[in-house]
């Protein structure tokens, strides 16, 4: 088997017969922390420690299970995706109240890392964590590794297009503003850009502060890493991006501030 999962450690062998070899390994792994961690190894060396954050509503995973699925795809890349229960045999439909998956991003084994480096500071569509046309249910949470210190980080979503609303982070994403679209006049819809930067600039300055008071809500401030503050989606950097990333994010069990005049 080119996929092996070991209590928290899944290691993916990456030599001989095994390279470039898709596989897929449908398994349990069974938490014995609260938080738990997953170590992502490439034969046999740690390549990602991915922690797994809890909701205020399931605090404490210990005891409980991840029925996950394990792929690798003809191109090096690495899926892992679960769903967390109170069963090892038994797990809730996306439609069920209790129901609780995490996606982990996708990521590259070491012989295409170079797409790795491609992909950083892009969006969740490009980096394989939504997809065009499925909706990504609101109880699926996202593990995002940073580009520049690697540690992972939760975030959940919401469908700023089926909301009718535009999303705005603040300057150290820490809040996320949500804006009914009649709320503001030029108020660029999902999918569609702002008329021009004039009329954004006009536009953000009606935006209240950060309750923090640090810094602005502003249309292309990047969602960034918690911990090191660089940024993950550079919207900064890649603003054509932006109209096209319809799924508003906050950090894990935190909520949206909606804002109207």
């Amino acid at each position: 088997m080119r996929i092996n999962c070991v209590e928290n450690n899944i290691n993916i062998n990456n030599q001989e017969e095994n390279f470039e070899k898709p596989e897929e390994l449908r398994t349990v792994i069974k938490f014995l922390e609260p938080s738990p961690v997953l170590n992502i190894l490439e034969d046999n060396t740690i390549v990602l420690t991915i922690r797994i954050e809890t909701l205020k509503g399931n605090p404490d995973l210990t005891n409980q299970y991840l029925h996950c699925s394990i792929r690798v795809l003809p191109n090096s890349g690495v899926m892992i995706d679960g769903i967390i229960s109170k069963s090892s045999t038994e797990f809730p439909d996306w439609k069920d109240k209790d129901y609780e998956a995490v996606r982990i991003q996708p990521f590259f084994l070491s012989n295409k890392k170079e797409f790795n480096k491609a992909l950083e500071g892009k969006g969740l569509f490009e980096r394989g964590l939504h997809f065009s046309g499925t909706v990504t249910p609101s109880g699926v949470r996202t593990i995002c590794i940073c580009d520049t210190c690697q540690r992972s980080f939760t975030i959940q979503h919401f469908h700023a297009g089926f909301a009718k609303v535009q999303y705005f982070y603040s300057s150290d994403s820490s809040e996320t503003l949500v804006v009914r679209y009649e709320s503001i006049e030029n108020l660029p819809n999902q999918l569609s850009s702002p008329d021009n930067d004039i009329v954004l600039r006009e536009l953000e300055s009606k935006l209240p502060k950060p309750s923090n008071n640090q810094g602005e809500f502003k249309y292309y401030n990047p969602l960034r890493c918690p911990f090191c503050y660089q940024p993950y989606i550079d919207f900064e950097k890649h603003k054509e991006i932006r109209p096209n990333e319809y799924y508003g994010n906050t950090y894990i069990n935190q909520e949206v501030l909606a804002w109207d005049t």
